[in-house]
């Protein structure tokens, strides 16, 4: 049976505070007539308007003995009756009339009979079509009867139909799909469960689940005969056909956590459908990995031309200095002869000794070959040692235009017929070189006796590394991938997003027209900048312009500390309460007992002994970078092992289940008052931090801004301390591009509207969609160069800021494509799309997307008027900069939280995703309990006589760790006595409306 906790069923709070009281349970006038009607008695009357509100809060009748004694007594005071005026049903007959009553006010039909039974049967097989684990189908149901008026059944009735409704439907799909099989396909799959003592001790089925590792050739060529081979276990798409992708996703979960034994011992049905599951997403992971890797290889083999060229360069100094002599040499002749004879004679007879003129020619020749930047010649020493591989990539993805220009798919084919004629140094056949450059052309052309060939050679290179440039930008697409799909084909259709479109403009604030839409943004851009013109002169001392035109700026410090918050700083920490990680996790378990969105990914009850316990170690384990085996040597009282740690981050913890967790850690701590004092939540900041990574995967890599290999831990923290969001990125990814991601996964009911980065985030791209999807972008600034600033229009002048301007916005091109960027913007928000993927490939430059252009112009105008803003505001550079430096001040007080080692020791993607969230999620658990003492001990402090003000608490921060003892004996007492605060009503409320927020929020 699925616990009641984990579901949206509502239920009485342990506790409720006066003004939860007043909210919920406190009757109307109307109400109180309406029950004055029905009957005389004063008891049954309290009994009718107990029922009424008891009702309208969980939409069923509990049992009256079950109903909160404060719920009662506060009816009872609504009413002005005295105490002896108690709820009485000795005759179940006025209960049942009373509870007909109710539902006849309230226009709900009852939970019993034909038409409720059928209405949840359809809920449920509507949820459980796409949806997997047994309370999510429990929530539909929910959703639905109270959407359709119907009362809510008892839980056991929702927790049964959930279960047989799944269980149906599961049964269906796998009959399906082994239906689909043939008999070679089963011998196939049943193959790879063999073992040979022998010789394999391991069955190929673990193979399926390997990762590709660092972008090197001997790596590329292992991941293309991977693929290869997971390609020869047969094409997915017809076997899955009509089954949802999600229902696809979460077979494929299954099988990856477990074992060859374990997979022995599912029905065949089963077993064949969750392995074939799990062949279909590691050929479409394998996709995403190989191509990801050979951008890698083609930027490497760039990267390694261009430091050729400067070791030449470099090398040829000498001779550029020795030719610079000679020339001078030859212009002291001529300027002490007058006579041109005899001047030749004395050039020819000093050119003698260096070489004479054909030698000094030649060297002249050598320095012009590499002068300048162009490497291009250089790159096929590079390429040839990857040419075999990169073919056989190509021709074991199929690539394709996402436009009508098809001139390099052409050009892949052309060189693909020539891949094995060597001999061959030149192309006679007429070949589209439109999307080559001058600078290759001049490379790939020549002259021949009978016309004009194209160098084969040059040709390969060229179209290889345009090959990684469109398949960057997504002007190409890998068929059967996700991050390099055709993004267009993931978009809404126009007309559902114009059904949408006048709710989403009027919620965001933007016109819902693209006239109205540019000349409001034109407006907004005319007034801003002629604010910050009018005003101007009075930033004389933090604002002035240079030479150039590019403003230079004072200094900004965040707010100075006061002595007084100092000394409140200093008489809190003396006074926190030592504490141990495990025991912060104990406190926060029995708090809220979050442990219950854990389980098995079938989404039944735990069958472990003390499941809440296991949990909690396996989080300590892994959210201290300690792993299971070091975690379980100093857990030796607990009896725990390693292999049991291992067992439970692989079965029971997921990605979905770790994020829920935090997200209720998040919910209740919003309810408290303190971090009101620190932030309301709806500002966040983003930044990354690096973490080190064993180096075999793609995800770790050099990182020139640490100077160091690893990984970055992308994360965004509101401005009241808290993380709301965390994904590791692979180094030289453009971070800005997770900004909307974070935002719109946050999940919580305080949503954040403002979002500040650091120079990372100046991205035109980022700037334009988060415009539209009504997201603030406030990066700190502190580089100005690259930045252009696009007055309103050419003919604009203005008398103090003229020179901050270079460029002047193109109105009509964003008015042009403004339904394309809109389409883009509500796919976004509907999640029909990732925000990340998306803006990484309109983040590259594009010479055929019109939307990239766009994108641009509109990214430009908005952070034009940002920028504007910055350089005119001494206030907004405060709060940026008192912001990223909090999201500063996370980063390290998670990684002071990673003390098991230095180095995230996993190369499974998904695995190294839930490191993050672990370290998060103990992060988070210890705010809560620094929260929760420092409220306990201002409390104190108040008592003694301090005088505390708002001002000196909106300076302390939760992230506190001298009072938290890292290392020594690790003894993880779940079964201890609660700690008395655990059950104070403050606390205990702040639970009980996180739960409620939670039941109504989507995530």
């Amino acid at each position: 049976m699925a616990s009641v906790e984990r579901t949206a069923y509502p239920i009485f709070s342990p506790s409720y505070g006066p003004k939860e009281l007043k909210q919920h349970f406190s009757p109307e006038e109307y109400e109180v007539e309406w029950v004055k009607t029905k009957t005389p008695s004063a008891s049954l009357r309290l009994g009718l308007a107990v029922l009424l509100k008891s009702f309208q809060h969980l939409r069923y009748f509990p049992a009256i003995d079950e109903i909160p004694v404060p719920i009662i007594d506060h009816i009872r005071d609504a009413f002005g009756y005295s105490k002896r005026v108690q709820v009485d049903y000795s005759g179940k007959h006025t209960l049942y009339r009373h509870m007909a009553a109710v539902r006849d006010y309230l226009q709900v039909s009852p939970a019993y009979g034909h038409a409720a039974t059928e209405a949840a049967q359809k809920c449920a097989y509507s949820a459980a079509e796409l949806l997997d684990q047994r309370v999510d189908i429990i929530n539909a149901v929910i959703e639905g009867l109270v959407s359709q008026r119907f009362e809510l059944p008892a839980f056991r009735t929702l927790d049964e139909l959930a279960e047989r409704v799944h269980a149906e439907l599961q049964g269906r799909i796998f009959s399906t799909v082994f239906g689909r099989l043939s008999p070679s396909h089963i011998t196939t799959l049943t193959t790879l469960l063999q073992t040979d003592s022998l010789q394999r001790r391991q069955s190929e089925y673990n193979d399926l689940k390997k990762s590709a590792k660092r972008s090197t050739r001997k790596h590329l060529e292992m991941l293309v005969d991977h693929l290869d081979w997971l390609e020869s276990l047969g094409k997915m798409d017809g076997i899955f056909a009509g089954v949802p992708d999600t229902k696809v996703r979460h077979f494929a979960s299954q099988a990856q956590a477990y074992d060859v034994s374990e997979l022995r011992e599912c029905t065949e049905p089963k077993r064949y459908t969750l392995m074939l599951a799990l062949i279909h997403r590691m050929q479409v992971r394998a996709r995403d990995q190989l191509t990801e890797m050979f951008l890698r290889r083609v930027t490497t083999i760039h990267k390694r031309a261009k430091e050729e060229l400067e070791q030449i360069q470099t090398k040829q100094r000498g001779q550029v200095e020795r030719l610079i002599g000679t020339l001078d040499s030859v212009m002291a002749i001529l300027e002490q002869e007058p006579d041109d004879t005899k001047a030749g004679g004395q050039i020819r007879e000093y050119l003698v000794p260096v070489g004479g003129i054909n030698q000094i020619r030649l060297s002249c020749a050598q320095v012009q070959a590499t002068s300048g930047s162009n490497y291009l010649p250089l790159v096929w020493k590079h390429f040839k040692s990857h040419r075999s591989i990169l073919f056989r990539l190509v021709s074991l993805i199929e690539i394709l235009p996402t436009s009508q220009d098809t001139a390099l798919v052409d050009a892949l084919d052309v060189i693909q017929t020539y891949h094995d004629k060597h001999r061959i140094e030149w192309i006679d056949e007429n070949v589209d070189l439109s999307f080559a450059s001058d600078r290759w052309r001049k490379l790939l052309l020549q002259s021949l006796g009978h016309g004009v060939g194209v160098n084969r050679r040059v040709l390969e290179v060229c179209v290889f590394s345009y090959l990684a440039d469109e398949l960057r930008s997504g002007d190409l697409s890998v068929t059967g991938s996700e991050e390099f799909a055709d993004y267009r084909e993931q978009l809404l259709p126009w007309e559902e997003c114009e059904a949408l479109l006048p709710a989403y403009c009027e919620k965001i604030g933007l016109p819902a027209n693209a006239e109205s839409f540019v000349s409001g943004l034109r407006e907004w851009l005319t007034e801003t900048a002629q604010q910050l013109d009018d005003k101007f002169p009075t930033c004389r001392g933090d604002v002035a312009l240079d030479a150039n035109g590019e403003p230079v700026l004072r200094k900004v410090t965040a707010r100075e500390i006061p002595p007084s918050a100092i000394s409140l700083q200093n008489a809190l920490t003396q006074r926190m309460p030592a504490r141990h990680i495990l025991d912060v996790l104990a406190n926060i378990e029995h708090w809220m007992g979050f442990t219950r969105h854990f389980g098995p990914l079938s989404g039944n009850e735990a069958k472990l002994k003390q499941p809440a316990e296991r949990y909690l170690m396996t989080i300590f384990a892994m959210g201290c970078n300690l792993g299971p085996t070091q975690a379980a040597r100093h857990l030796a009282n607990s009896n725990v092992t390693a292999h049991m740690l291992s067992f439970v981050n692989r079965r029971h913890l997921s990605l979905e289940s770790l994020e829920a967790a935090q997200r209720e850690l998040n919910e209740v701590y919003l309810r408290l008052d303190l971090p009101k004092l620190w932030g309301d939540g709806k500002t966040v900041a983003a930044d990354g931090t690096q973490y080190d990574f064993y180096d075999e995967n793609l995800l770790a890599g050099y990182h020139f801004r640490y100077r160091k290999m690893g990984a970055v831990a992308y994360r965004h923290v509101a401005n009241n301390y808290i993380a709301v969001f965390r994904h590791f990125i692979p180094p030289g990814v453009w971070e800005a591009i997770y900004v909307i991601e974070g935002l719109l996964k946050a999940g919580l009911s305080v949503e954040a509207d403002t979002v500040h980065a650091d120079t990372q985030g100046q991205s035109a791209t980022v700037f334009a969609f988060t415009h539209l999807l009504g997201i603030k972008l406030m990066p700190r600034i502190r580089n100005w160069k690259n930045l252009t600033l696009y007055r309103p229009d050419k003919a604009t002048k203005y008398q103090h800021i003229n020179r901050l301007f270079d460029e002047s916005a193109d109105w009509d091109l964003i008015e042009k494509h403004w339904q394309d960027l809109m389409q883009v913007a509500l796919s976004i928000h509907a999640g029909k799309i990732s925000s990340a993927t998306l803006l990484r490939k309109l983040g590259s430059y594009s010479r055929k997307n019109r939307l990239y252009f766009a994108a641009q112009q509109l990214g430009n105008v908005v952070r034009t008027g940002f920028l504007l803003e910055w350089v005119g505001s001494r206030e907004l550079r405060q709060e940026v900069t008192a912001n990223t430096n909090k999201i500063e001040s996370y980063n390290g007080f998670a990684k002071w939280l990673s003390f098991g080692g230095d180095v995230i020791a996993v190369n499974e993607p998904d695995e190294q995703q839930k490191r993050l969230r672990y370290n998060d999620l103990i992060a988070s658990a210890l705010i809560l309990q620094n929260t929760v003492d420092m409220m306990r001990t201002l409390n104190v402090l108040e008592r003694e006589g301090w005088k505390i003000s708002e001002e000196d608490v909106s300076f302390l921060s939760p992230y506190q760790v001298s009072h938290v003892k890292r290392f020594g004996e690790y003894n993880l007492k779940l079964k201890r006595p609660h700690e008395a605060w655990i059950h104070d009503d403050t606390f205990q409320q702040a639970v009980a409306i996180a739960r409620r927020q939670r039941h109504t929020t989507p995530t």
